[in-house]
């Protein structure tokens, strides 16, 4: 019968067995986010030795590093639409190219206008990886594990940028600045041609656009070995309104998303502006408080660190309670950051800026992990990419606004104060978000609840 031949994709990867097949997506993605996380940052461990052999000021750094994150705005949107029309590995792919061949092409720029140009560019391959990859993992994890599936490969992001710490203190020494950007460009581009040959594409999406049915069936056959699969099966989304559509705009404000995806952006912006005020200015600030620069490496790697298992903390809360799980690093954040600025020891600063990444950072985790449950299928990379996209409003405008309060010559703990406020405003926003999202789609995240029926079998109910 031709029942016996229609499998529900979604079934399948729900009653999965976590295998080679799983741990291989993961590595991938996490490495291609390793990367990422590492050419993001580079520049703000390169830039106190560019400050020094330029002659340049503190805050004219401001304009560089809004710069490179007002590329990844543009680049997480337009990427992300690409993503959903040709397809997740095509558009990681192509972004890890173009960011990679940028960040390298960076080490021969001789002024900030130059630099700040490249950092854009690159940017915009650096923002298109991120909701792509989210949009892919989300999509070939259970339900129960997604959060901690997508919180387990964006730790590879958190890693990456930390790393930035090691590899400045033990090569720009002996090599200058340029360093930075040959060790992130040269890795870029070996970890996209490797993705070439390893990366699967998202099963769901190939069932949606209804597009290569051999590629799919191979798919189906590594992710489920424990089933034999006919060489004339057929697949279904099993999802009810998981069908092919072309995407408009408002779909992400469709089925009861009209309050939630505002809500989500405004948490987003506020952390990431916090985020990346923190990201980019720690070293510098590090070495305002005086502290050598190895030492402000290695503190501001302690941030990375912090974020990693604040993120892998967090993710089985969002597993099993959504949204609200997101509220208490906010709230424990505001008083470390604020306390950041009293530092008298570098053992306590490692400490109090571990902390905070753990906040921060950890609630960035959850919020791509939120997202990620938030929109189905059909438009799910749109879906993170737009608030991926829109927060990086905050993230443009938190190294902008920190290289203005540098040139107004505040003292430190007022730039640290400032910085505790976002946290304020985040914990706000995503209590509020976590109670409309609670009473419009219950326990469950909302592209199961509006989206997904009952399923009871592999095989669609013909």
């Amino acid at each position: 019968m031709q029942a016996d031949r229609t499998f529900n994709i979604a079934t399948l990867i729900e009653e999965q067995k976590t295998g080679r097949f799983a741990a291989g997506l993961l590595f991938w993605c996490f490495l291609i986010m390793l990367m990422d996380g590492y050419d993001q940052t580079a520049v703000s461990f390169a830039a106190p030795a560019i400050i020094k052999d330029w002659h340049v000021s503190r805050g004219g750094f401001g304009p560089v590093f809004g710069a490179g994150l007002f590329g990844t705005l543009i680049g997480s949107f337009i990427f992300g639409y690409l993503g959903d029309r040709l397809g997740r590995k095509k558009a990681i792919i192509i972004g890890s190219l173009f960011f990679g061949a940028l960040t390298y092409a960076s080490v021969w720029v001789t002024s900030l206008q130059e630099l700040m140009l490249l950092r854009f560019l690159a940017g915009i391959g650096m923002g298109g990886v991120v909701p792509n990859s989210v949009a892919l993992v989300a999509e070939y994890a259970p339900k129960r594990l997604r959060a901690t599936w997508v919180t387990l490969m964006f730790s590879g992001f958190s890693i990456g940028a930390g790393s930035g710490g090691l590899v400045s203190s033990a090569l720009i020494h002996r090599f200058g600045w340029p360093v930075m950007f040959a060790v992130g460009g040269v890795g870029s581009l070996l970890v996209a041609l490797l993705l070439i040959f390893t990366l699967p594409e998202s099963a769901k999406l190939l069932v949606l656009r209804q597009r290569d049915p051999q590629m799919l069936r191979k798919l189906v056959a590594r992710l489920r070995p424990d089933l034999n699969i006919p060489a004339d099966a057929a697949f279904v989304a099993g999802e009810a309104r998981e069908k092919q559509q072309r995407f408009v705009l408002k779909l992400i404000f469709s089925d009861g998303l009209a309050a939630i995806t505002p809500l989500l952006w405004i948490v987003f912006i506020a952390n990431s502006m916090a985020l990346y005020f923190l990201q980019n200015w720690l070293p510098i600030l590090m070495e305002g408080m005086g502290i050598d620069p190895r030492g402000a490496g290695l503190i501001t790697m302690m941030f990375s660190v912090g974020g990693v298992i604040g993120g892998l903390v967090l993710c089985r809360f969002v597993d099993r309670h959504g949204v609200a799980a997101i509220i208490s690093l906010p709230v424990i954040g505001l008083p470390v950051v604020a306390a950041l600025g009293h530092g008298s020891s570098q053992g306590w600063l490692m400490l109090a800026v571990f902390a905070t990444g753990f906040c921060v950072v950890g609630a960035q985790y959850g919020l791509y992990a939120v997202a990620g449950m938030i929109y189905p299928t059909s438009f799910r990379s749109a879906g993170v990419g737009s608030a991926i996209s829109v927060g990086k409003i905050g993230s443009v405008s938190g190294p902008v606004i920190g290289g203005l309060l540098l040139s107004m010559h505040l003292p430190i703990t007022q730039l640290f104060y400032a910085a505790s406020l976002l946290f304020l405003i985040a914990a706000v926003f995503s209590t509020i978000l976590a109670l409309l999202y609670r009473a419009r789609f219950g326990e469950q995240p909302a592209a199961e609840a509006a989206f997904e029926p009952p399923q009871r079998s592999l095989l669609h109910d013909s």
